[in-house]
Order: C-alpha cells, then sequence, then structure tokens
C-alpha cells in the first residue's frame, strides 16, 4: 500500500485520480519502455501501456468495481513471469467471475486507489496492489518476478500519487496565513502488500 497526503477535498483530488496520466513521468515512461521491451524485440504483438485510469481497460484489465468520488479496483488474470508474451492475458474472464477463477498456471492481480477526507480541506490517496497466485507452480514462478518487478510497481505507484497531489493541489488555493503541510502521516504508509 502506498499512500499521500493531499492538500485538497477529495471532490477535487477525485477528479485528479481519474484523469492522472502517467506518460507524465519520464520515470514511469522508461520502465514502460523497459517493460516491453523483450516484446518488441521478440516481434510479439503488445498491448499499449495504461497510462490513465480509463487505459487500464484498454490494456487488459477488468474494471472490477468503482465507487464515484471515493475508489476504483482493477483486476488482471495471467502470467506475469512470461514477459515476452505480455503475460498470456485472459481477456475472456468477466469481472464477475474474477475473485471465483482458480485455473492452475495464473496470477491474478487486483489494484486499488481511493481517496478518503483526512481533517479539514485535506485528503488522503491511497493505492493498493494485492496478488494471488491460482497454484503452487504459479506462486513459484511468480515470487522471483515479483522480487525484481515489485519494488518499480511500487515506483510507478509513488509516481501517480505524486501526479494526482499537484494536480489536486494546483486546483486549491493555498490558505493565507496556513503552515507548510505536514506529509508525515502518509510517509509511514509507504509499503508493499504483495499476498502470494
Amino acid at each position: 500500500m502506498h499512500a499521500s497526503l493531499v492538500e485538497a477535498q477529495p471532490g477535487i483530488a477525485w477528479p485528479a485520480i481519474r484523469r492522472g496520466d502517467l506518460s507524465r513521468s519520464r520515470v514511469i515512461r522508461l520502465l514502460l519502455e523497459l517493460r516491453s521491451l523483450p516484446s518488441r524485440l521478440s516481434g510479439a504483438a503488445q498491448s499499449p501501456p495504461p497510462l490513465t485510469p480509463d487505459d487500464m481497460t484498454r490494456a487488459g484489465w477488468l474494471l472490477l468495481h468503482e465507487q464515484p468520488g471515493r475508489e476504483v479496483v482493477f483486476g488482471w488474470v495471467g502470467r506475469a513471469w512470461k514477459v515476452s508474451d505480455g503475460g498470456d492475458r485472459l481477456p475472456a474472464i468477466e469481472p464477475a467471475g474474477f475473485a471465483a477463477f482458480d485455473r492452475p498456471g495464473f496470477t491474478k492481480v487486483a489494484f486499488s486507489i481511493r481517496v478518503q477526507p483526512h481533517g479539514t480541506g485535506r485528503s488522503l490517496v491511497l493505492t493498493e496492489t494485492q496478488t494471488a497466485a491460482t497454484h503452487p507452480g504459479s506462486r513459484r514462478r511468480f515470487r522471483p518476478y515479483w522480487r525484481v518487478i515489485g519494488p518499480f510497481s511500487g515506483l510507478i505507484r509513488r509516481q501517480l500519487l505524486g501526479i494526482v497531489r499537484a494536480d489536486a493541489e494546483r486546483q486549491t488555493p493555498p490558505e493565507s496565513g496556513q503552515p507548510s503541510p505536514d506529509r508525515s502521516a502518509a510517509r509511514g504508509h509507504n509499503f508493499t502488500d504483495a499476498i502470494v
């Protein structure tokens, strides 16, 4: 889970989440280029990388849940360790069948981003990624992949939170005479929650 304290109300932070564009980060663009390199070298077809929440479904993710103004949850099923073929996604899975999917040989990933009030005029924006293997063999294959990719996944989420914070705070004029924001409450939440 990663979190960011935003000096804006949830009603301002939420639109910043929904239109957050990862392509604005050079770090993320570089990481996505590196991730797609094996596919490009092998000539395999590849989906465009998800750069906004709306792109997630176009890139093979399922929209599992959305509570407008509060939370959106996406899910993905595949073989993430098979980088050269894009993880061998199974786009035929319907959102309602995501939780029950248990075909051996795959990993399920759920990604959420939500906003909640945090005092007067502030919001806490949180992202969480959870993974589950459908079989012990999948778990064995996924663990080394996640050891390498997990820190970069966390970096992308921190970059996303920075983009959301900057956009939301740009929409909120600072109050005169107010002290500088104390973001120490959010600093302690930077950890990855991977359940494998």
